[in-house]
């Protein structure tokens, strides 16, 4: 329910999912100077509540939905600290979540 409050009732104010994870501060950002690229962090410069509501809901739903917890699994493998995996289900719940509301419809796990 905070997920709703944080994000605002209207799911059309986002054109897209990216503009929700953007909108969160979830989104990567780089760093650059010349020749030099520094390492991708998120960017932070959302609605803190939102991110914060984002990141307990991944954890908790890869603890309880074996969808979830199985991409996050398969990042571990390929090398994926735990933030970073954690971070990359929160952006699959995110957009999981924002079709579900876009098309008023429910989660079903047998589809992708």
């Amino acid at each position: 329910m905070n997920f709703l409050i944080e994000m605002g009732t209207e799911v059309d104010m986002y054109k897209n999912d990216k503009k929700l994870i953007a909108a969160s501060g979830l989104d990567p950002s780089t760093y650059q100077s010349g020749k030099y690229e520094g390492k991708s962090r998120i960017s932070k410069r959302g609605n803190r509540h939102l991110r914060r509501v984002i990141w307990l809901m991944a954890t908790k739903v890869i603890i309880n939905n074996d969808v979830f917890r199985t991409y996050f699994y398969k990042r571990r493998e390929k090398g994926l600290p735990y933030k970073k995996a954690v971070l990359a289900t929160a952006h699959k719940l995110i957009r999981v979540m924002f079709a579900m509301l876009s098309r008023k419809t429910c989660f079903v796990e047998g589809r992708n």
